[in-house]
C-alpha cells in the first residue's frame, strides 16, 4: 500500500533517477513523498530519514539552494549521530556533504 516502508524507498528509488536526469522539481516531489512516509511509518530518528534528508540535500545543492541543502544536511547528520554514531562511515559522508557545500559556498573556515 501507499503508507509502507518499501513505497518509500520505491519513490525515494524513483527520486534518485530524476535527480540524476536533472529533473530536480520531481526528484523533490518524490523525496518529500518518500519522507513523509517513512516519518509516518518508521519515525523521525531512523537512518532511512537520513538518507531521504541527505537526497533532499544533494537536489537542493544541484539547485544552488546551498543553506537549504546544508539544512537537509544537517538534519540526516543528526539523525547519523544519534542511531549509528560519530565513527560509522555514513556519518562520515554527510560530514563531508557538508564541508563541499561550505565549499561551493566559500565558507573555507567551516568546510
Amino acid at each position: 500500500g501507499e503508507q509502507h516502508p518499501d513505497t518509500a524507498s520505491t519513490y525515494n528509488n524513483i527520486g534518485s533517477a530524476y535527480n540524476s536526469l536533472g529533473d530536480y522539481d520531481k526528484a523533490l516531489q518524490m523525496f518529500e513523498k518518500a519522507l513523509q512516509i517513512c516519518l509516518t511509518t518508521v519515525g523521525e530518528q531512523h537512518p532511512d530519514i537520513a538518507t531521504i534528508y541527505v537526497n533532499l540535500g544533494s537536489v537542493f545543492r544541484s539547485k544552488g539552494a546551498y543553506d537549504e541543502a546544508l539544512q537537509m544536511q544537517q538534519r540526516a547528520l543528526n539523525i547519523r549521530l544519534a542511531t549509528v554514531g560519530e565513527q560509522h562511515p555514513d556519518t562520515a559522508t554527510n560530514l563531508s556533504n557538508m564541508g563541499t557545500i561550505h565549499q561551493v559556498k566559500g565558507e573555507y573556515d567551516k568546510a
